[in-house]
């Protein structure tokens, strides 16, 4: 898509629009993201429940439909966005990313991979193991046994990492439970509103002209 037809708009007002929203089904916005991709322009909101600890952000894919669904109808009125796009809803997931020094805190002990824009003082560009604490505009990994750290400002991107844990397997002629099928790394719960248009579509799919 020819960079020229992005939208000029500022996300600054689409978060304060959403705020109310979300603050009533008790949901913290994580991240939202205006990117283009082969369907087009898509406006992405990643939501945690408040007060979540776990990495997933504690919400359910009925939380995500409820959250579009609400968010849709208000950006319907609101009017902020003046072209075609898709509107999608969805958790961090288990590999959620690291944006912030306070995301880095948060999940202190996890196993991360983190990417970097020059090399650390080992010379390797990719860090995967577990966070550490570090001080002030820094990251800190624990390395094959090896502390590493690096300024914060050479963090291209970061990454949880989803570790399944082992299970013993049955002894001869013993039957296995069934188990709750367990989330993949990739995994997220997601929701997607029908694609949107600067003649507004919405939840149901009807076409609003402007």
């Amino acid at each position: 898509m020819d960079p020229s037809t992005r939208a000029v708009f500022d996300l600054g007002r689409v978060r304060d629009a959403v705020a109310p929203v979300l603050a009533s089904h008790g949901i913290t916005l994580v991240d939202v993201e205006w990117t283009t991709e082969r369907a087009g322009w898509t406006l992405r909101f990643t939501i945690e429940r408040e007060g979540a600890d776990d990495a997933g952000g504690g919400v359910t894919l009925e939380d995500c439909a409820d959250v579009s669904r609400d968010v849709s109808s208000v950006l319907d009125v609101e009017d902020l966005i003046p072209n075609h796009y898709n509107l999608e809803v969805s958790s961090p997931g288990l590999d959620r990313r690291l944006r912030t020094a306070a995301e880095f805190a948060r999940f202190l002990g996890r196993t991360a991979k983190v990417k970097l824009s020059r090399p650390a003082p080992d010379g390797q560009r990719l860090l995967r193991g577990e966070l550490l604490e570090a001080p002030e505009g820094q990251v800190a990994v624990l390395v094959d046994g090896k502390r590493i750290a690096v300024p914060f400002a050479d963090v291209v991107e970061a990454r949880l990492v989803f570790e399944l844990t082992s299970q013993s397997k049955p002894k001869k002629g013993q039957r296995q439970g069934k188990e709750p099928a367990k989330e993949s790394g990739q995994t997220r719960q997601l929701a997607e509103a029908a694609p949107r248009s600067g003649s507004k579509r919405s939840e149901r799919g009807s076409e609003k002209r402007k």
